[in-house]
């Protein structure tokens, strides 16, 4: 009987912590999907390449210890399961993150003499400034863990022979990388869309309304770097869009072990942007510095915001994953 090692690296999403993970497993029954399941049974979910060697079952029956049990383990019952975790554990941070929301631009919109428009049957834009119009889109959840997105993802890579691919979108995936980007951009297509929908219903009854705008709040979809949100809704504005004009981006994420914490605020224009609303990004800077002060006097934020985690799914016998990565403890 000869005996497969798997060794990958996986986030156990129930005590969030990393491990360096190996399955021992029999080659007569090993595939990709069952690694995978056999994994995140233990709650672990792959989120680094797998690699794969033959064992020699010489050189196996002459350790010991914890290899040796998890050798005969796997030759008797079909595979064993070991996990060496490192010490995160995000149970273990005492600090809260305020997450921002359309209360946070409300308030900044109402100090540079804008408003909230009144919700009525029909969609609306969210506010306006003098006569410039303004729709919030919040990216609260990342696009890669929807289950049609992972289809089409699975379906882009199918011809890859990897047992396990990284699918960050800022790698290079040679003729594939427009494709994919394509996949990732249509999350925000979408918003624009809804968002010039509404515009436009508005300013039928509304016709002195001159410009329009979108303001976007990316507080969940973790797997899309800013400047690659930038690239895409630029492209967006300049190629896909008449009735939308500029675009404000913010970003927030926050990553932490529980023993380090990495938080990044990222606020930008994107556009034809009028000058009558340039202060928006500068109140919205000091908002961040307001409430972070705020946090570290008090950590009583109602809306926090979670620490980046992997995301990892399992299609046709092939891992797919994106890793936020492992931060260092303070004593390394």
């Amino acid at each position: 009987m000869d005996i497969l090692r798997a060794c990958f690296y996986a986030y156990n999403r129930k005590v969030n912590h990393f491990a360096q993970c190996v399955i021992l497993i029999n080659k007569d029954v090993f595939n990709v999907s069952k690694i995978y399941n056999i994994s995140v049974t233990q709650d672990y979910f792959i989120c680094s390449e797998i690699k794969i060697d033959k064992l020699i079952d010489q050189l196996c029956e002459k350790e010991t210890g914890d290899f040796l049990d998890a050798y005969h383990l796997a030759k008797n019952q079909g595979f064993s399961f070991s996990a060496f975790p490192d010490r995160g554990n995000l149970n273990m941070s005492l600090i809260q993150i305020p997450r921002f929301g359309e209360v946070d631009f409300e308030r900044i919109i109402n100090s540079i003499g804008g408003s909230k428009i009144s919700e009525t049957e029909k969609r609306t834009p969210d506010f306006y400034i003098n006569d410039i119009l303004l729709e919030l889109k919040d990216l609260q959840e990342d696009s890669l863990e929807n289950k049609d997105r992972q289809k089409s993802i699975a379906k882009l890579f199918k011809d890859r022979v990897d047992y396990a691919i990284n699918i960050d979108p800022l790698l290079d995936f040679g003729d594939l990388t427009f494709d994919y980007h394509r996949l990732v951009k249509n999350t925000i297509k979408n918003q624009f869309k809804s968002a010039s929908d509404q515009i436009k219903q508005y300013k039928k009854l509304n016709p002195n309304f001159k410009n329009a705008g979108i303001i976007i709040l990316n507080t969940g979809f973790e797997s899309l770097p800013n400047e690659l949100l930038k690239k895409m809704v630029a492209d967006i504005l300049n190629n896909e869009t008449k009735t939308i004009e500029f675009a404000f981006l913010f970003s927030q994420k926050m990553q932490t072990n529980g023993w380090n914490l990495d938080s990044v605020f990222l606020s930008e224009w994107v556009g034809n942007v009028p000058n009558e609303i340039l202060k928006l990004k500068d109140e919205m800077d000091e908002l961040v510095e307001i409430k972070m002060i705020e946090m570290v006097r008090e950590n009583n934020s109602s809306k926090t915001i979670e620490s980046q985690k992997p995301i990892s799914f399992e299609i046709d016998n092939k891992v797919f994953f994106w890793n936020p990565g492992q931060m260092k403890f303070p004593w390394e």
